[in-house]
């Protein structure tokens, strides 16, 4: 049976008996169809400082000077473990705007290797934060330094934590509301992602060991020269505030392509937006009846098609993005901006004299935990994702980008009516052609099969 978002499921009072805390080893981990203990799944949890040093660019603002100054504040590697009878989750969030393919492919391959979770149940997530060291090419310099020696060590250190760290848990579930974003295009089909999702993983003794709260919306707090977590660390800030100093927060961002901070939320306020997102489901989420532990994952890459310009358009679209004259070195602005153009010019037009793919292969999934689904994409997607995925099931899915990578920005269909920045200009700082306009829509209608899939197989257990 599937379950929609209005049904409830009700714990029976007798769920929390003494249960016993598996031993952290390896072996365990990986015990093929070791069955949990009824009512519950298994939870093991990690978290590794990569904040680095000062000194990098960083990624998503084109308007600010350039290195990094100082540090804001901390920014971590955090990894969720979850595994309910032969289903297994390896599921990753950094304090990054976004991650390249090499990257993702290397994570995947390290966990697979050293916990033996398979590829396709790795999962790696950005909060998307515009504050952090550049993991990508998307506007600052890529520094591989950094990658190397601060963000692949912790993200690695992160997943191996969680083998030593299993308990059996109960699974408590609530949904939350905030009004802290707006759809920053203001055109006709505006759209607000209003939803915030928790989930929590509760001891026997009632203590909650870790939890996941999701919101939908760009942190794009100007932070200046710091390195900074913005609202999604903040986040992570007030979640032991409102359970416990040993809780472990996991913050997810959803589909924010279009979705920007309202006025109240900006740098001097950021420690009490994170308050205020938790708040709206803390109370509820102590007072939930355990759920049932339903876990499945199901994934697969989708083919996104590009428009795949000619010469004369890369041409074209070079010369409509370059400053001229040639901009001094004062001109912070304009020496970014250039130096972008011309990495775009040359990488597109080495895509099309070498006979490039005329798509990108979408690493996608569909996470069922629980009563709901968590779909994830490796785009910067547009949140009107959700209601087209309502389209094709009714299974209570949270859309999320910039898992598993992040190409370019995917636009809803009327938006390339619209115009505007994300269907007209993006690609500059991708490093990539635009995503054919109904692409948006294809993916929504392929992605929801993994949705249906996941919740079935979930159910049988």
């Amino acid at each position: 049976m599937i379950l929609t978002r209005r049904q409830m499921i009700a714990g029976g009072a007798g769920l929390f008996a003494t249960l016993p805390v598996i031993p952290a080893t390896i072996s365990t981990l990986l015990a093929d169809g070791e069955a949990s203990a009824p009512g519950t799944m298994t939870n093991g949890t990690g978290c590794w400082d990569v904040t680095g040093e000062p000194g990098p660019e960083m990624g998503g603002f084109l308007a600010r000077k350039q290195p990094s100054t100082g540090i804001g504040t901390k920014m971590f590697a955090r990894a969720l473990f979850l595994k309910k009878d032969d289903e297994m989750l390896l599921w990753l969030t950094v304090d990054s705007l976004g991650f390249t393919q090499e990257v993702v492919q290397r994570v995947k391959n390290f966990v697979s290797d050293k916990l033996g979770v398979e590829p396709e149940r790795v999962v790696l997530s950005a909060t998307h934060t515009h504050s952090a060291p550049c993991a990508s090419w998307i506007v600052g310099e890529y520094s591989e330094s950094y990658v190397e020696t601060v963000l692949m060590p912790g993200v690695e250190k992160a997943a191996l934590m969680t083998k030593d760290t299993l308990e059996e848990c109960f699974l408590v579930e609530a949904t939350g509301e905030s009004d802290l974003a707006i759809d920053r295009r203001g055109r006709a089909t505006k759209h607000v992602e209003k939803r915030v999702p928790a989930l929590g993983w509760k001891r026997p003794d009632g203590t909650f060991k870790a939890v996941l709260i999701g919101y939908t919306m760009h942190p794009v707090v100007h932070c200046s020269g710091l390195i900074h977590a913005e609202w999604p660390g903040a986040v992570a800030d007030a979640v032991p505030e409102f359970f416990s100093p040993q809780t472990m927060p996991f913050v997810i961002q959803g589909a924010c392509g279009n979705i920007n901070p309202g006025p109240n939320v900006n740098v001097n306020t950021l420690p009490q937006i994170g308050r205020t997102i938790v708040e709206s489901v803390a109370d509820s989420l102590k007072k939930a009846a355990p759920t049932p532990p339903c876990l499945a994952v199901r994934g697969r890459c989708i083919a996104v098609l590009l428009n795949v310009y000619d010469e004369e358009a890369i041409i074209r679209f070079a010369a409509r993005n370059r400053r001229t004259p040639e901009p001094t070195p004062e001109d912070f602005v304009g020496v970014t901006l250039n130096r972008t153009v011309e990495r775009w010019q040359t990488k597109m037009m080495n895509h099309l004299n070498q006979g490039g793919a005329d798509h990108v292969a979408a690493d996608v999934a569909a996470i069922v935990i629980g009563n709901r689904a968590f779909v994830t994409s490796p785009f910067e997607t547009f949140s009107w994702i959700n209601p087209e995925l309502a389209k094709y099931t009714d299974v209570d899915c949270f859309a999320m980008g910039y898992t598993n990578g992040c190409y370019n920005y995917l636009s809803h269909d009327a938006a390339y009516d619209e115009g505007g920045y994300e269907p007209d200009g993006a690609e500059l700082w991708y490093y990539n052609f635009p995503m054919r306009r109904g692409e948006f829509e294809r993916l929504a209608e392929n992605s929801a099969p993994l949705v249906k899939q996941a919740f079935a197989a979930a159910q049988r257990r």
